[in-house]
């Protein structure tokens, strides 16, 4: 009998990744939710590891599902935290805006890590918020922004266009939450997506890194230049940058920043 090709060794390797991810995000949604017992916004995708924690923010769906590929992916010795929207288990989202999420966010990273520099990060509009986060505790040694974008100038989308685009993100997410969920989450994504059009990055503490998908719109890099310390471009587009096959390349490029930071 012939010896399996690498092509289909490859192929059976991936498979097994996906189904192993695939457990693990259903774990990370199976949390508790509004009404029981916890009630922090942190998710511990991997509790273990002797290293400093690295904190992701979620994006303007709320969710910490995108991340299980990345935190899989960044050794077993490195603990991950992810920071889920309180709106999609019973959290107010009326008025609220990205220093108030920063605020609360940062406060529960400091209970699990009360002391010494912080490692964040965030895809998307996490990215804006972990930068937020970064500059009121002034003790960061890298912040990593996921493709997160620079709007080019305030708006004000109503909920028709907000709509639409969250429809667009459900779609591109491969998510089918059905009308009771759809009805839960998409007050949370309009209230991120307005908070990220109020974002102007400004200069932190510790290094920024801005992690920019290649297929994903040209003018993002040159936007973030004069406030990112590192611009690294990734394989994939704005969602299928967290998804096998570039999700590696990601985790590779995250691992070796957070080796940098920590060898100073």
């Amino acid at each position: 009998m012939a010896a399996p090709s690498p092509s289909t060794l490859e192929e059976k390797r991936r498979a097994l990744l996906r189904l192993r991810l695939r457990r693990r995000r259903e774990e990370v949604l199976a949390r508790p939710r509004a009404g029981e017992p916890e009630a922090s916004p942190l998710v511990p995708l991997r509790a273990t590891g002797a290293k400093p924690p690295l904190f992701l923010v979620h994006a303007a769906g709320g969710s910490v599902a995108p991340y299980v590929p990345l935190a899989a992916l960044l050794g077993d010795d490195q603990p991950v935290y992810a920071l889920e929207d309180p709106g999609l288990h019973g959290g107010d989202v009326e008025a609220r805006g990205l220093p108030d999420l920063a605020a609360a966010y940062l406060a529960a990273v400091r209970r699990v890590q009360p002391d010494g520099p912080l490692r964040l990060g965030g895809w998307s509009v996490g990215g804006a918020i972990a930068l937020e986060m970064a500059r009121r505790d002034g003790d960061v040694a890298v912040t990593f922004a996921l493709d997160t974008a620079v709007p080019d100038a305030r708006s004000d989308p109503g909920d028709e266009e907000l709509r639409a685009w969250f429809a667009a993100d459900l779609a591109e997410m491969g998510a089918d939450p059905g009308e009771a969920g759809l009805a839960e989450r998409f007050p949370v994504f309009a209230a991120n997506v307005r908070a990220l059009l109020a974002f102007r990055p400004g200069r932190v503490d510790g290094r920024v890194v801005l992690l920019c998908a290649e297929d994903s719109d040209p003018g993002k890099a040159e936007r973030w230049r004069p406030h990112a310390d590192e611009i690294h471009m990734v394989g994939g587009d704005h969602y299928t940058m967290l998804l096998p096959p570039h999700v590696e390349t990601l985790a590779k490029t995250v691992r070796a920043g957070l080796s940098e930071v920590s060898a100073r």
